[in-house]
């Protein structure tokens, strides 16, 4: 949605990113942008590289505009470091708000007190090492887990990307993007549910970590 765009270039333009933006493309143009992004002059020259995916989607695909699907793994394979090696050593973070399948998450009780908010103490990794594999620096956001429905607010965006924003707009400054997203896990999965058919349906955000390091954004912008 244009609310989750927005939010989206706000909070990584005040962490200091350099933003670029696209919307509704077809698959032609998402290989295009892919092939570029890849290529990008002076790729090598900055800290971190995110990039941010709104759409529909099923499958482990994104819809393109035109009824074509582009497959997610085929973006991210791009960017490993034997086809993009200008990024090797660079942490990586894929946000994908899409859906992955047409499961409802049904929301179930617990018989014990839920975990507190507290952050998680992360061991810092200073040896950089000769050659690392080529799938290393990567983390991954998916806004659900791989066969479920993902949701949004038509007013106030998707759940997933709320959260995030909030989450970074509040802690970029003392924690790192995994502890962060632990924090937007709980956020989602306890903050929101659907009602479908009689029955609460919840969403259960996926991160998949591959960094070497922990990963802080360094802001220019505190909360």
């Amino acid at each position: 949605s244009s609310k989750d765009a927005d939010s989206i270039k706000e909070i990584f333009s005040k962490l200091g990113f350099y933003v670029e933006s696209q919307k509704n493309l077809t698959k032609s143009k998402m290989d295009k942008l892919v092939d570029m992004m890849v290529n990008f002059q002076g790729l090598n020259t900055y800290s971190c590289f995110v990039a941010v995916f709104l759409s529909h989607g099923e499958n482990e695909c994104l819809n393109c505009v035109d009824g074509q699907d582009k497959k997610i793994d085929d973006i991210i394979n791009a960017f490993k470091g034997d086809n993009c090696p200008a990024l090797n050593g660079i942490p990586k973070w894929f946000i994908i708000q899409a859906c992955r399948g047409k499961d409802f998450n049904y929301e179930v009780s617990i018989q014990h007190d839920a975990p507190g908010d507290e952050g998680h103490d992360v061991e810092r990794q200073s040896d950089k090492p000769i050659s690392i594999p080529a799938c290393a620096d990567f983390y991954i956001s998916y806004a659900t887990a791989p066969g479920y429905y993902s949701y949004r607010n038509t007013r106030t965006g998707s759940w997933f990307i709320q959260c995030l924003v909030e989450v970074l707009t509040k802690y970029n400054w003392c924690e790192d993007v995994n502890t962060m997203m632990t924090r937007v896990n709980r956020k989602v999965a306890l903050g929101f549910h659907h009602k479908i058919e009689g029955e609460y349906v919840r969403q259960m955000p996926y991160h998949v970590n591959m960094l070497t390091g922990s990963l802080f954004l360094h802001p220019t912008y505190t909360a």
